[in-house]
C-alpha cells in the first residue's frame, strides 16, 4: 500500500509541475512558444537603408510578418508598445552574378537577388529570448531574364523566407 501511495505522490507532483509549466508558456500547433502573459505584438515601420531601394519592400515585409504572427499565434497586433516588438531595418538589396559560363567571352548565366535585414526583437515577458540579429535570404534567376520582369516574384519568395526565419527565431523554441 505504501508503494502505491508513493507512486500517486510522484504522479501528483508531476501533474502539478506540468500545470505550472503550462501556465508560463503558451504553445500552438505551429510550434510557437510565447509567454502566457503576452497578448500583443508590434512590428514597427521597417526602415530601408539599403544602397539600392525597392520602394515596396519595407511595407510588404511588414505586412507579411504581421500576417504570419496573426495567423500562427494567438497574439493581436498593436501599433505601439506590444509585448513582443520587432524593429527591422533592410540593410542590403543586391543583385550579383553567381555562375559564369563561356570561354573567352565569359558571361553570367545566373544572377542572385539577396536581401539582408537587421532585426531587433524584444520580448517583454522573456527578456532572455530577445535578440539583435541579421537575417539574409536570396533567390536566383537566369541572367537572360529581365530583372524587372522577375523582381516581384523573387522579392515575394525572399520575404516569405525572411519572415519564416524571423518568426522561428523569435517565437519558436524547438
Amino acid at each position: 500500500m505504501t508503494s502505491m501511495l508513493k507512486v500517486l505522490k510522484y504522479f501528483g507532483l508531476a501533474i502539478i509541475s506540468l500545470f505550472f509549466t503550462a501556465c508560463t508558456v503558451s504553445y500552438s500547433f505551429t510550434g510557437a512558444s510565447i509567454p502566457i502573459e503576452a497578448k500583443t505584438f508590434t512590428v514597427r515601420k521597417i526602415d530601408n537603408v539599403a544602397p539600392t531601394i525597392n520602394p515596396t519592400l519595407a511595407n510588404n515585409m511588414q505586412l507579411a510578418l504581421i500576417d504570419r504572427m496573426l495567423t500562427q499565434t494567438r497574439l493581436n497586433s498593436v501599433d505601439f508598445n506590444g509585448d513582443l516588438i520587432y524593429d527591422i531595418t533592410i540593410t542590403d538589396y543586391d543583385v550579383k552574378p553567381i555562375s559564369i559560363s563561356g570561354g573567352e567571352q565569359s558571361v553570367a548565366s545566373e544572377n542572385r537577388l539577396t536581401i539582408r535585414v537587421k532585426v531587433k526583437f524584444d520580448n517583454r515577458y522573456d527578456p532572455e529570448s530577445s535578440f539583435e540579429r541579421t537575417f539574409s535570404q536570396y533567390a536566383d534567376y537566369a541572367s537572360d531574364s529581365n530583372f524587372s520582369d522577375v523582381e516581384s516574384g523573387l522579392v515575394q519568395t525572399i520575404i516569405e523566407q525572411l519572415t519564416e526565419d524571423i518568426f522561428n527565431a523569435s517565437v519558436v523554441n524547438w
